[in-house]
């Protein structure tokens, strides 16, 4: 998968959590919880398993970064 979409899964589905997390401080909604532990599972694995170098295939820790720490590929984010 394209590190772009990727990227844009990341933060499409953290600004999901933060809003299911702020809505639910305000409501008393089971419902909110359970979306937002679904979507942070989605995070999670998308992070482990998508968030890799396209050139040495190594993890690439921070969500921010422009090389690859380990082979030093320049990354199109």
């Amino acid at each position: 998968m394209d590190l772009k979409n990727v990227k844009f899964i990341l933060t499409a589905t953290f600004i999901t959590i933060v809003a299911a997390l702020v809505i639910g401080s305000f409501t008393n909604n089971q419902l909110l919880i359970y979306i937002m532990l679904g979507f942070f599972a989605i995070f999670a694995a998308v992070y482990l398993i998508g968030w890799r170098c396209p050139k040495c295939k190594k993890h690439l820790g921070k969500l921010v970064v422009r090389r690859c720490k380990h082979c030093g590929h320049t990354l199109d984010v």
